[in-house]
C-alpha cells in the first residue's frame, strides 16, 4: 500500500467524544405536530392563584382577576408570537394555614428594633429639598421572618403544583401576629446582599446611605425568584411602597397610588363595613392592585422586549482610580466587582450564547484623555465634586465607546466606565443618581466613600449589579417596577430598585430564556413553511428520513418548552433545523464527500490519549460531520470529531498494547452523504502483524511521543 508519513505537532489535548454504537443521533420517541403548530408559534401559560388563611366567602374571583392580563402578542421576525394567559384560583385548607404557620413562628425571632420605620414627613421634606439630607429611618419592634424558609417549605409543600409553564402567585394572611395598634407587626427578611462585598444590604440608595441613616432593614411583604412562584403577605409590614409612593409620585395627596402603599391587609379590612354587600369586591380588588405587579412585571413582562437574538454577548468595563496621590491605589479597587463573576452570571441568565467579559482597573492619570473628559463635565464646589451625569454620558458614547467595543456589530456589545473618586456626587434630570445606562453603555459615577464601611477599610458595596443591572437592560429588559406598580421590586431580581441580589431570580431566567426559544422556533416555522411542499414531494428516503427527524425534534422541543426545560428546548429547536438543513440539500446534492487527508496519532504511554485528525470537503453542501471508528478486537466505538476550522479532530483512550487494531474514518456531508476512508489495521509485533512506516515525535510541552499515520488521499466508497 502506497503512503505519505507526515510529522504533525499538536499541542491542544483534545476531549474524547465517545459513543457506544454506529448511531450518532440520540433516540426519542416521536412526537406528531398538528399543521397549525407547523404554521405558526403561540404559548399557552397559566397562572394559579393560591390563597392561605382567607376566607372563600370574602374573594370575588372575578375581580381577583381584573385587569389581569389573557394574552400578549409579540412581532419577531415579521412573524407573530401569541401568548394566552389562563388563570385558575385555589384556597388552601386550614390545616396548611396552620402549618405554615408554624413553619413562620420556627423561622423567624422577635424583638426591640429588629426593623425600620419610615419617617415620610422627613422624607417629603428631602424630597422638595434634596440638598437637605434627613434622618428618614428610625428602628421599630417587631417579628423577623426568613423568607428563605418560607419559600423552601412552599415549594417542598405546594397548595398547587406549578403550571407547566406557569407560575403560582401566594396570597398569605397571617394577621393575627400582629397588634391592632401596629406596635408590633411582622415581616419578611429576602437577604439581600452585595454581590461584591457579600455583605448583607442594611443601607438604602444614595440619598440616605449615609451616618444619618445607619442599619436600615429591608422589610419584604413580597418575595419570590428562587422558584416559580411569588408570595405576597399584605398583612405584613413594610415601608419601601410608602417610599415609593411619595419619591416617585406627584404630590400632595398622591391620589393615583394604590392602596397597598398604605394599608395593610388589617388597615383594609377595618375600613370595611361587614354588612356592606360590595364588601368581598372591594377586598378583592385591594388584593387585585397586589397581584397586578408581579403578573405584569415578573411573569409576563410588559417592560421587556423579546430577548436580543444573537450569538455572542461583550461587556468591556473600564474602572477608574481618580484618587492614586490621595492613596487610593488601582489595587485597592480591585475587589468592587468582578469579571468571571459578572460572566458567570450572564451566562447563567443567558447561556445560549458566547460571553465574553473584560475589566481593566486603571489609574485615570495614565490616560490623559479620559482625565480630560471627566473635567469637561465636572466642576468643584464647597469640596464636592459635582458631575454632570448626562452631559458625560454623551460625551463618552460619541467619543469613547466606538474605541472599545463593535458599536456597528449586531451582537451584544455593552460598554461600562466608572468613576471612583471621594466626594463625587453625578447629578442629572433633577436629582443624584449613582449611575446611568442605555444604548449600550454604562456609567456609574459611586463615592469612594459608599464603597466601605463607617470604617474607611472594610468592603461595603461594589459596583456589579449596578453593571448586571445595565447590560441586562441591553438585553432587553426592562425594571421590575413602575409608578403606581411596585411589588415586583420585592423579587430576587437585580433590575429592582429596592435591594441587591447575587445574580440573577428565575423570573428573568424564565423571561430571557423562553423568548430566545420562541424566536428560534419562529424562524424555525417560518423556514420549514418556504422548503415544505417541496420535502414531502421529495421521492428520496433520505429526505423523508430528514423530515421525520425535523418533525421529532420540534415535537420535543414543545415537550420541553411545557416542563420550562429551556436548555433541553434549545437542543431540540437546534437538532430540529439542523434536520431541516439536512433535508434541503438532500434534494439537490447527491455527491459524496471527500476526505482528503488524515491521521491517527498515537501515544507511546499506555495510558495517554491518543488524536485522530481529519481534513474532509464537499463541493456543495459542506462537511456535517466526521467520525473515528475504532475497532478494538472486533468491538467498535465511534468517537464524533469536533470542529476546528476545517480540521477535524477528536481525542481517543489508551489502546491495549496486546490488541488487534481497526481505524477507519467516515465523513458525512450537509445531504447526509457519508464517505469512508481505507481501513488501517494495527496490531503488536510478536502478532506478527503489518505496521506502517513509523515516525516517533517527541513533544516536550505535552510529554508526548506519537507515531503519525497519513495516508494517500483515494476516492471514498459509499456506505452499504
Amino acid at each position: 500500500m502506497k503512503y505519505w508519513v507526515f510529522v504533525i505537532v499538536i499541542l491542544l489535548l483534545v476531549v474524547p467524544s465517545k459513543l457506544s454504537n454506529r448511531a450518532i443521533e440520540h433516540q426519542h420517541e416521536p412526537t406528531h405536530l398538528s399543521q397549525d403548530e407547523l404554521n405558526s408559534v403561540s404559548r399557552e401559560w397559566s397562572v394559579h392563584v393560591a390563597f392561605v388563611n382567607y376566607q372563600q366567602h370574602l374573594i370575588d374571583e372575578s375581580s381577583i382577576l381584573e385587569n389581569l392580563p389573557t394574552s400578549r402578542s409579540y412581532t419577531i421576525a415579521d412573524e407573530q408570537l401569541e401568548y394566552s394567559i389562563s388563570y385558575d384560583i385555589t384556597f388552601a385548607s386550614q390545616s396548611y394555614a396552620s402549618e405554615l404557620e408554624d413553619v413562620i413562628m420556627n423561622s423567624s425571632f422577635s424583638g426591640m428594633e429588629t426593623g425600620s420605620l419610615l419617617d415620610e414627613d422627613a422624607l417629603e421634606h428631602q424630597k422638595a429639598h434634596p440638598n437637605d439630607p434627613q434622618r428618614i429611618f428610625y428602628p421599630r419592634d417587631g417579628r423577623v421572618i426568613d423568607a428563605y424558609l418560607v419559600e423552601d417549605w412552599i415549594h417542598d409543600n405546594p397548595v398547587v403544583e406549578a403550571p407547566k409553564p406557569g407560575y403560582v402567585l401566594y396570597f398569605l394572611n397571617y394577621s393575627k401576629l400582629d397588634s391592632s395598634d401596629h406596635s408590633i407587626e411582622h415581616w419578611y427578611d429576602y437577604h439581600p446582599a452585595d454581590p461584591d462585598s457579600e455583605e448583607e444590604q442594611d443601607w438604602f440608595r444614595l440619598e440616605w446611605d449615609n451616618s444619618l441613616n445607619p442599619s436600615v432593614e429591608l422589610q419584604y411583604p413580597a418575595f419570590g425568584g428562587r422558584y416559580n412562584f411569588f408570595v405576597i403577605d399584605p398583612s405584613a409590614d413594610q415601608w419601601y411602597l410608602r417610599w415609593a409612593r411619595i419619591w416617585w409620585d406627584e404630590g400632595p395627596d398622591y391620589s393615583n397610588s394604590p392602596e397597598y402603599c398604605t394599608k395593610d391587609l388589617e388597615d383594609k379590612m377595618n375600613s370595611l363595613n361587614p354588612e356592606d354587600p360590595q364588601r368581598a369586591v372591594k377586598l378583592s380588588r385591594y388584593l387585585n392592585e397586589w397581584a397586578y405587579d408581579p403578573v405584569n412585571y415578573l411573569f409576563f413582562p410588559n417592560q421587556n422586549s423579546p430577548t436580543s437574538f444573537v450569538d455572542s454577548g461583550f461587556l468591556k468595563g473600564l474602572v477608574f482610580a481618580m484618587d492614586v496621590d490621595d492613596g487610593v491605589t488601582v489595587d485597592s479597587l480591585r475587589w468592587v466587582t468582578d469579571a468571571y463573576m459578572q460572566q458567570t452570571y450572564l451566562e447563567q441568565l443567558l447561556p445560549f450564547i458566547d460571553w465574553e467579559v473584560d475589566i481593566e482597573f486603571l489609574d485615570i492619570a495614565a490616560y490623559p484623555d479620559w482625565d480630560e473628559l471627566f473635567w469637561d463635565h465636572a466642576t468643584e464646589s464647597s469640596g464636592k465634586i459635582i458631575v454632570d451625569g448626562l452631559s458625560m454620558f454623551n460625551d463618552i458614547y460619541e467619543n469613547m465607546r466606538y474605541q472599545y467595543v463593535d458599536i456597528f456589530a449586531e451582537d451584544i456589545n455593552v460598554f461600562g466606565v466608572v468613576f471612583i473618586k471621594k466626594n463625587m456626587e453625578m447629578h442629572v434630570y433633577g436629582r443624584q443618581y449613582t449611575g446611568l445606562g442605555g444604548g449600550g453603555q454604562t456609567c456609574i459615577w459611586k463615592s469612594w466613600e459608599r464603597y466601605y464601611r463607617a470604617d474607611g477599610v472594610t468592603p461595603k458595596s461594589g459596583i456589579s449589579s449596578v453593571q448586571l443591572h445595565e447590560t441586562m437592560h441591553a438585553i432587553g429588559i426592562g425594571h421590575t417596577w413602575d409608578t403606581h406598580h411596585y411589588v415586583g421590586d420585592f423579587s430576587l431580581s437585580p433590575m429592582g430598585y429596592f435591594a441587591s441580589y447575587n445574580g440573577t431570580g428565575a423570573f428573568d431566567k424564565n423571561w430571557v430564556q423562553s423568548t430566545f426559544v420562541d424566536q428560534m422556533e419562529v424562524r424555525l416555522a417560518s423556514r420549514y413553511q418556504k422548503h415544505a411542499g417541496n420535502i414531502e414531494e421529495s421521492a428520496l428516503q433520505k429526505t423523508a428520513y430528514a423530515h421525520d427527524r425535523i418533525l421529532q425534534y420540534w415535537g420535543i422541543a414543545h415537550h420541553e418548552y411545557s416542563k420550562m426545560n429551556w436548555s433541553a428546548c434549545h437542543s431540540a429547536l437546534k437538532d430540529a433545523n439542523d434536520w431541516l438543513t439536512r433535508a434541503i440539500y438532500s434534494m439537490y446534492d447527491q455527491e459524496l464527500p471527500v476526505i482528503k487527508e488524515w491521521a491517527f496519532i498515537q501515544n507511546s504511554s499506555s495510558e495517554g490519549q491518543n488524536i485522530l485528525w481529519a481534513k474532509g470537503h464537499d463541493n456543495l453542501s459542506g462537511v456535517d460531520n466526521v467520525t473515528a471508528h475504532i475497532e478494538i478486537d472486533s468491538v467498535e466505538t465511534i468517537y464524533v470529531c469536533e470542529n476546528h476550522q476545517g480540521n477535524w479532530s477528536t481525542g481517543i483512550g489508551a489502546i491495549p498494547s496486546d490488541s488487534y487494531v481497526r481505524i477507519w474514518v467516515k465523513a458525512t456531508d450537509w445531504a447526509m452523504n457519508s464517505a469512508f476512508s481505507d481501513v488501517v489495521e494495527l496490531g503488536v509485533a510478536s502478532a506478527g502483524l503489518p505496521f506502517p512506516e513509523i515516525i516517533i515525535v517527541s513533544v516536550a510541552i505535552l510529554t508526548i511521543a506519537a507515531a503519525l499515520f497519513v495516508w494517500q488521499r483515494r476516492r471514498a466508497r459509499p456506505e452499504i
